[in-house]
């Protein structure tokens, strides 16, 4: 028998998946590089890949000078990811960058890896490469949360985690400066670096 009632009766919002990697100055500094990547399956504007990045987040500047950009192939799933997620994110929304996001598209996505071991999201763009590299990959875990324990605290939360030790974020062939710090999420304790995949978000009834 199922342990709960097996249809929620929330209207679903986004589903897919959602690894990033947030990098510090020590392990409880300041965010010094941040990256998140959506592959979206299902949202109420289609499907797609996006990559929010912040090379600096302390610097309310954007391109040429500096890659704080949300990369997209459909502009507005990135922009209502922007407008509807990555706002209620403390750490994104009161960083810096986030006031100086600048949008620009994705030409090529490419995955590499094994998720047991160590996985990569590549993104290509207008002149810009990304590869974010997960390593030393714990064991899953599955997680279901009520809005008042997730970021936005607006939306149920229903997603696979698998944390990471090890992980980087290169940008144009350079390594962003920083290291994992520590994160709590639903009561245990793991890393700023993350895989989350079957990601699916639901506005309560």
């Amino acid at each position: 028998m199922p342990i709960a009632p097996p249809l929620n009766p929330g209207k679903v919002d986004w589903s897919g998946e959602n690894p990033g990697i947030l990098l510090k100055n020590g392990p409880d500094g300041p965010f010094t590089a941040m990256a998140l990547f959506f592959r979206i399956v299902y949202s109420p504007v289609g499907r797609g890949n996006a990559l929010l990045l912040y090379e600096d987040p302390n610097t309310e500047r954007s391109l040429p000078d500096v890659c704080n950009v949300m990369m997209s192939d459909n502009e507005e799933l990135g922009r209502y990811l922007v407008k509807t997620f990555i706002g209620k994110l403390a750490a994104f929304a009161e960083a810096p960058a986030y006031r100086a996001l600048q949008y620009t598209s994705i030409d090529n996505v490419r995955t590499k890896g094994d998720p047991r071991s160590r996985y990569e999201e590549l993104v290509s763009g207008g002149g810009i490469d990304v590869q974010m590299i997960w390593e030393k990959l714990g064991e899953p875990k599955a997680i279901e949360l009520p809005p008042s324990l997730t970021g936005p605290k607006d939306r149920e939360l229903f997603t696979l985690l698998i944390e990471s030790r090890k992980a980087a974020i290169i940008l144009n062939g350079e390594p962003l400066k920083g290291e994992l710090g520590n994160r709590t999420q639903a009561g245990f304790e793991t890393t700023t670096a993350f895989l989350y995949f079957a990601e699916t978000w639901i506005w309560p009834e």
